[in-house]
């Protein structure tokens, strides 16, 4: 949970600071929905119940320890390179124009672009750091939570893929050229990939472990019960 919070506050914090001096800003709508989609995350997430056995394996005893840092830094550069890229990548396809920093939102490709890209990060975020077996339900038995990051998945496809015309305008968002749509598409799968590999292998480098206070409790409690036998 930690972990999900901070990576979105860090994305969020780059694009209404340094993309924002850039003119890169979301409409009121998609800030809407994607509002929604995060809170629905949360919602189903709290939902998520404890299996019924307890594991020999243990939890992070705090959120100050390598593995937390080095996942959050980790995934951060991925989802950080991915949005830069794709920001640049949709600019190549934009006529020359300087867009102030305090002028009114209108639709164009880096805005979209920069929507997409965030929608994704956001669902990418949510299915990596997700903490199911050994301790919760996994994604697959927390129903809940499995139908919303599909339908969060089947969203961003349809917008990207430009299924839905009405849909896209409502959402104030412009058709792609044919090979950035491509484009987003792989990358987006590359970042959801690469961070899905950087969590599974930090997992297994620095499983937890019991602190080091709690294994001198247990030491002493199994001292004192030998005495008195």
């Amino acid at each position: 949970m930690f972990k999900i919070l901070g990576l979105n506050c860090l994305a969020t914090a780059y694009v209404l600071s340094v993309m924002n001096l850039d003119g890169v800003k979301l409409g009121d709508f998609q800030a809407t929905i994607s509002g929604i989609f995060t809170a629905a995350f949360f919602l189903f997430i709290s939902h998520a119940r404890p299996l019924p056995t307890l594991s020999a394996e243990r939890p992070h005893p705090n959120v100050f320890c390598s593995y937390v840092l080095l996942s959050l830094l980790g995934q951060f550069a991925v989802h950080l390179f991915f949005l830069i890229s794709s920001v640049k990548e949709a600019e190549k396809y934009m006529p020359e124009e300087c867009i102030e920093p305090d002028s009114n939102f209108h639709p164009n490709l880096v805005n979209t672009v920069s929507y997409m890209v965030n929608m994704m990060i956001q669902v990418a975020t949510f299915a990596v750091n997700y903490m199911g077996h050994p301790f919760n339900q996994s994604i697959s038995e927390n129903k809940l939570f499995m139908y919303a990051l599909l339908a969060a998945v089947g969203f961003f496809t349809a917008i990207t893929s430009d299924l839905f015309r009405d849909l896209n305008d409502w959402l104030k968002l412009v058709p792609l050229p044919t090979a950035l749509r491509d484009k987003l598409m792989v990358w987006a799968f590359l970042m959801f990939l690469g961070c899905y590999m950087w969590e599974s292998f930090l997992r297994w480098a620095f499983p937890g472990k019991i602190p080091a206070w709690k294994r001198r409790q247990r030491l002493a409690a199994a001292n004192l019960e030998m005495k008195r036998l």
